[in-house]
């Protein structure tokens, strides 16, 4: 036998057997193994399909949170434009968390908000109808005048001292139509002409500081101007009442109107628990006077000198010259004119044609020729047998030629009624 050929030798490798065993363990283990992994795999995939369902559970209740929490925001805005409806967090506030207790929270408070704004809002109402009542008693322009704001802030002797023009005016014989009425009647018939004529006072920037039964006292405190416009419109107001008034079956109303113009005082008078406007003055108790002379001089509206030397434009009237006076209660005598603007058409047209005329006879009046004044008034009559004026003067002048009178005879007129 040849030294070189292969013997194997039994002791250098392990049996088959052995190594079958070996393989079939290692196999066996990675069987195991595999088990295990696909058990792990199996839990795992179980584990992620409940983890990603609880995420897709939480991400849908954090998506309802938002949106109910952008429900609370946006309910916050319909608040700022007053439209919020408390139903609108219902579901909201059934949550049992904070969100739930916030969005409870919010809608008591803006209801109670509401509640209370309402309440607000009919205080304010209820205040401003208070003093729109108030208003009736002491006007706005009363309230500008005295410089305040609001009645609330009147005070007793709040007044204001400037020159200014004045006007009374009052219904001729009043009484005498009043005997005819009832009581309401008598207060629906002012209230009526009232009604009708007042405004115009307004119109012209001035204000009522009084009512005098069925008369008035307002001030003008800008200028002249104002006041004559005022009792000129206020004329011609009283000329559509009577038309109204005669067509319905009522006679006419005669009213008499007086202007002039000074230093007063206008303000509030009377007690803590009774105040009211008023004005005080020489002047103004001159412009009561003044509204007196109408009723014997047949003239609608009277102004002093005064008035007429502080019109910016004077020439747009016709005015008449009346007289000089004494009014009674005082000592100095008084210029006094017509403005026959504040006629009926008829009786200015009438006024106006015998103007002339009727200057010539004052002229004669007042040189006591009594005899050449007579005789001029007359013709004066003849065209215009309605002057009262003229009438009243030819009734004077009868008086006067029957006296003796001394040389310092000026024309002037005393009246010792009002």
């Amino acid at each position: 036998m040849n030294s070189d050929t292969f013997i194997p030798d039994p002791s250098a490798h392990p049996p088959l057997e052995s190594e079958i065993i070996r393989l079939r363990k290692i196999v066996e283990d990675l069987t195991l193994k595999n088990s295990e992994m696909e058990t792990l795999v199996e839990i795992i995939t179980e584990h992620s399909t409940t983890l990603e369902n609880n995420l897709k559970e939480q991400n849908q209740i954090m998506a309802d949170y938002i949106e109910q929490v952008n429900t609370i925001t946006a309910a916050a805005i319909t608040v700022q434009n007053n439209t919020f409806n408390p139903n609108s967090l219902t579901s909201i506030s059934a949550r049992t968390d904070e969100l739930g207790n916030l969005a409870q929270v919010f809608s008591e408070t803006v209801q109670s908000v509401k509640h209370h704004e309402q309440q607000l809002i009919e205080a304010n109402k209820h205040l401003s109808d208070l003093l729109t009542a108030y208003s009736r008693f002491v006007p706005h322009e009363y309230l500008t005048f005295l410089k305040q704001e609001s009645i609330i802030n009147i005070q007793l002797g709040d007044h204001v001292s400037k020159e200014m023009a004045v006007m009374f005016s009052d219904i001729r014989s009043f009484t005498t139509l009043s005997e005819h009425m009832s009581p309401q009647e008598n207060f629906n018939f002012i209230n009526a002409y009232l009604r009708r004529i007042s405004p115009e006072i307004r119109n012209h920037n001035g204000f009522i500081v009084k009512y005098l039964g069925d008369g008035m006292m307002a001030v003008f405190p800008e200028s002249v101007d104002d006041a004559l416009r005022a009792g000129i419109a206020k004329a011609k107001r009283v000329q559509e009442y009577n038309q109204h008034r005669l067509s319905a079956g009522y006679e006419p109303l005669e009213v008499g109107i007086g202007i002039h113009v000074g230093h007063m005082m206008v303000g509030m008078v009377g007690e803590a628990n009774r105040m009211q406007g008023d004005a005080f003055s020489d002047n103004v108790n001159l412009t009561a006077r003044l509204e007196g002379l109408t009723k014997y001089y047949g003239a609608s509206l009277l102004i002093s000198e005064e008035v007429l030397l502080q019109l910016s434009q004077p020439e747009q009237y016709t005015v008449r010259l009346l007289d000089r006076v004494i009014v009674k209660g005082r000592r100095e005598p008084i210029t006094i004119y017509e403005v026959l603007e504040a006629d009926v058409e008829a009786s200015r047209l009438l006024k106006k044609k015998t103007l002339s005329v009727y200057q010539q006879a004052r002229k004669f009046y007042q040189q006591s020729d009594w005899g050449q004044a007579k005789k001029c008034f007359e013709q004066v009559l003849k065209t215009n047998p309605i002057d009262r004026t003229v009438q009243f003067y030819l009734e004077r002048i009868q008086q006067l030629s029957q006296r003796n009178f001394s040389e310092d005879w000026h024309g002037i007129w005393s009246f010792t009624q009002k």
